[in-house]
């Protein structure tokens, strides 16, 4: 019986900002695995197969071996990997040892380990996907305000009333008398400008 070790993960995951890789590497590495005996994955991009697990099962593992892993969830990213998985622990008759719970060919609680396992891959599932869509919320909302934190598109009282006062008097005077810089003026000019043309209006271009 020979011990070894895995992990797998980002180097920085884009949804939840952490080093999930590093992390479970320190927790393997002090778990006296020699450092010979491990494997590692690296997440890059899309990119999350688990080539070095693979080469493991196949080319390493015999009967008997012991995989020590941080957590489960190292071996598998959904549905159909942790079905194969629990194939190939059935065929090889190795032993998966976690902090969680262990896998092995002849464990009675195999039925409770998938069931569990995979409401915990649901609810992993469930999470990066509200963190991706609050990410892309927060980053629509930031793109919509300028430096001072309000939204371009709004014209406030003041902007009407700088725009107004363009009519009749220079960008000059109107920059002192409201405290706008030019760009402003020439922002709020034209977007007002803009919402008062015609829209859908048919060119003729016989003549």
């Amino acid at each position: 019986m020979t011990k070894y070790g895995y992990v797998s993960g980002w180097l920085k995951d884009e949804v939840s900002k952490q080093d999930s890789f590093k992390y479970q590497a320190k927790i393997l590495l002090s778990m006296g695995i020699p450092y010979d005996h491990c494997f590692a994955d690296v997440f890059r991009q899309n990119n999350k197969e688990r080539y070095q697990l693979f080469k493991f099962l196949t080319t390493v593992a015999q009967e008997g071996d012991v995989l020590v892993v941080p957590t489960l969830t190292c071996l598998y990213s959904n549905i159909r990997e942790l079905c194969c998985l629990m194939y190939i622990v059935e065929d090889t008759g190795i032993i998966i040892q976690s902090s969680d719970m262990d896998l092995s060919s002849d464990s009675d609680s195999s039925d409770w380990i998938i069931a569990s396992q995979l409401a915990h891959l649901d609810y992993v599932h469930y999470l990066r996907q509200k963190r991706a869509s609050k990410a892309i919320k927060k980053a629509k909302y930031k793109s919509s305000l300028n430096v001072g934190g309000r939204n371009k598109r709004v014209i406030t009282p003041l902007y009407r009333q700088a725009y107004n006062y363009l009519q009749e008097h220079t960008y000059n005077e109107a920059q002192h008398k409201f405290n706008l810089s030019k760009s402003t003026l020439y922002r709020i000019k034209r977007q007002i400008n803009d919402k008062k043309q015609p829209t859908n209006i048919h060119q003729s271009y016989d003549a």
